[in-house]
């Protein structure tokens, strides 16, 4: 996939006919796959090449930082889903005062048509777009008619009679339900960071770990998690092992960090990351929030409980750690 961060020069009369998307796409999920899924089969109806437009940010850190939700997902690991669905162009726009000044049909003529020669744009039923967000699928379907391009309208995807939303799943996770995120999603949520040398306190417990530093806005409630975890390769792929891991400010421990970690205890064979390499863990169930304990013997204990539950955690979902978990 090929990934700009500018806006491109216009594509050269000639090359394969582009269906593209636009969006933020935070979370990547079922909603959004559906909509992505269907700008891919619309590249292939027309023999051409996929393309999603998204941005650097969410549109509301720009204009009222204030309001702005904090993302599920970095750009990185959005661009990452991309690639895993298919698509041949990733361009990321840096969402500014500049953009954001655009009408909907400046967006349209100097972007979709001007810049890209959209042969087809897709777009979700309640996509909003331009400036103060006045363009919509009606406002593209008119100067579609005049631009020469297509427009699809993708319906929700419904859950429970409610459409699949990153609102939805920021909900949830803030309140620790990671099953039903999980639902929404399509997938678990993850956690991706980079890991950072530890003082060797779980090793002394009898429990090593290893630790990573959340790069995530959006975090869930701490606490303890059944979790898969491993290096964070290119695309998001690699062989990831269970664990049982706290994500906190470990309350327990003289000089804590102000900052949260995520500890990793892997119930088999450590995944390989020498400190500084990117991590990811998949959060499969939330086992209980995070707490302070008299002293490090109660703390112990508390944490050879932690792992027998994980253990008859995988133990039952044996499917999940067969060989190795591929993502």
């Amino acid at each position: 996939m090929k990934i700009v961060r500018a806006l491109p020069c216009p594509r050269p009369a000639g090359s394969r006919p582009l269906a593209v998307t636009i969006g933020v796409f935070d979370g990547v999920h079922r909603g959004h796959r559906a909509i992505l899924k269907a700008t891919l089969a619309r590249a292939r109806s027309l023999g051409g090449e996929a393309a999603v437009v998204t941005f650097d940010r969410h549109p509301l850190a720009a204009l009222a930082p204030h309001a702005a939700p904090r993302n599920l997902m970095t750009l990185e690991s959005r661009l990452a889903e991309f690639k895993k669905l298919g698509f041949h162009h990733a361009v990321v726009l840096s969402f500014n005062s500049r953009l954001s000044a655009l009408t909907a049909e400046q967006f349209v003529r100097r972007i979709l048509v001007g810049r890209l020669r959209a042969a087809s744009v897709v777009v979700g039923y309640d996509f909003h777009f331009g400036r103060n967000g006045r363009g919509d699928a009606a406002c593209l379907r008119r100067l579609a008619a005049t631009l020469g391009f297509t427009v699809t309208v993708v319906p929700p995807e419904l859950d429970r009679g409610e459409p699949v939303s990153s609102t939805r799943i920021r909900r949830l996770l803030a309140l620790g339900s990671v099953a039903e995120a999980t639902r929404l999603l399509g997938r678990p949520p993850v956690l991706t960071g980079i890991r950072v040398a530890g003082r060797r306190l779980g090793r002394r417990l009898g429990f090593p770990t290893v630790n990573i530093r959340p790069d995530g806005e959006l975090l869930p409630p701490y606490g303890v998690y059944f979790v898969v975890a491993g290096p964070d390769r290119a695309g998001g792929e690699g062989s990831l092992g269970p664990g049982v891991a706290s994500l906190g400010i470990r309350p327990s421990i003289p000089g804590r960090a102000r900052t949260p970690l995520l500890e990793i205890h892997f119930l088999g064979q450590p995944r390989e990351c020498p400190p500084g390499r990117a991590m990811r863990a998949e959060l499969l169930r939330f086992r209980r929030p995070e707490r302070r304990f008299p002293d490090l013997a109660a703390l112990k204990k508390e944490i050879k409980d932690d792992v027998a539950a994980a253990r008859s955690f995988f133990k039952e979902k044996a499917h999940l750690t067969q060989g190795s978990r591929e993502t």
